[in-house]
């Protein structure tokens, strides 16, 4: 029996393949998960996903470290990788895991991505944004957006997303204990939120180090309705650049928050896997 340290079990199938999912999952996100899309896919599928956590929860992390540990746990386990499917920012990972499992199988995985995204600060903020924004029902608009002001100015002094990671990790312990107080919560819990945080902000920034552009042009995308979101969100970005992001683009018109959650996304990508 194989015991993952660096993935978790989302379904069991075939014994001799895998398919991965690359993402940070966390108690309390709007977006719906991988747990979600798992269930809607058509049975059969033994399917893992990353524990980020498990690597690391340090800014200072290198790309190769979640790489390494995350190919070979899988490598370990006798298991050919069937697919890769990644969200948001775990498509940038999912690039360099990509490469490295072609390296010991010898073919590129087949590789689905929803709603990629590069490393950057703006979307690195508008995560923080969201997270300090559930605080508010218990210190108040003026307190959280004093907050939000402030990660919104270290966006712009930052020279690097390990830096920005930094501060909004500063900002979101201070803010944090503020609201854990109020609630009357121990210690305990303190240092669960802020773990999370920093284990995410690490996952954010970390990607810088991985250039995926020329690995997505081996992937199928899948697009939601969002402007802001995935490949939409860098046409926004970089106007005249939307041609050869991908190998194929697959639009949805729903939001970015419930692509996990579509069951027409979710009968589309077991097409795609049964090949």
């Amino acid at each position: 029996m194989n015991t993952f340290t660096t993935w978790k079990e989302l379904s069991k199938g075939d014994d001799d393949e895998v398919v991965l999912a690359v993402d940070f999952d966390a108690t309390g996100r709007h977006e719906a998960r991988f747990s979600d899309f798992v269930p809607l896919m058509d049975p059969g599928h033994t399917v893992l996903e990353t524990l980020p956590q498990a690597v690391a929860s340090s800014p200072d992390t290198p790309a190769g470290a979640y790489i390494k540990q995350w190919a070979d746990e899988i490598a370990a386990s006798g298991k050919r990788v069937r697919a890769i499917l990644a969200f948001c920012a775990g498509a940038t990972y999912a690039a360099a895991l990509a490469e490295e499992i072609e390296k010991t199988q010898g073919t590129f995985p087949q590789t689905i991505l929803f709603d990629p995204e590069r490393a950057a600060s703006a979307p690195m903020y508008w995560q923080f944004h969201k997270a300090v924004g559930q605080m508010e029902a218990v210190l108040g608009a003026a307190e959280v957006g004093r907050v939000q002001d402030a990660a919104q100015r270290a966006t712009e002094e930052c020279e690097s997303l390990t830096d920005l990671a930094r501060r909004l990790l500063l900002l979101y312990h201070s803010l944090a204990t503020t609201a854990c107080e109020k609630l009357g919560l121990d210690e305990r819990r303190r240092a669960e939120m802020t773990e999370t945080a920093g284990g995410f902000l690490s996952y954010l920034s970390t990607a810088e180090q991985i250039d995926p552009t020329a690995v997505w042009k081996k992937c199928t995308a899948i697009t939601s309705n969002t402007p802001t979101s995935g490949l939409n969100g860098f046409r926004t970005l970089n106007p005249g650049h939307d041609a050869d992001l991908v190998a194929e683009e697959i639009h949805f018109d729903v939001p970015h928050v419930e692509i996990l959650s579509t069951p027409d996304i979710a009968r589309t990508v077991s097409g795609l896997l049964a090949g």
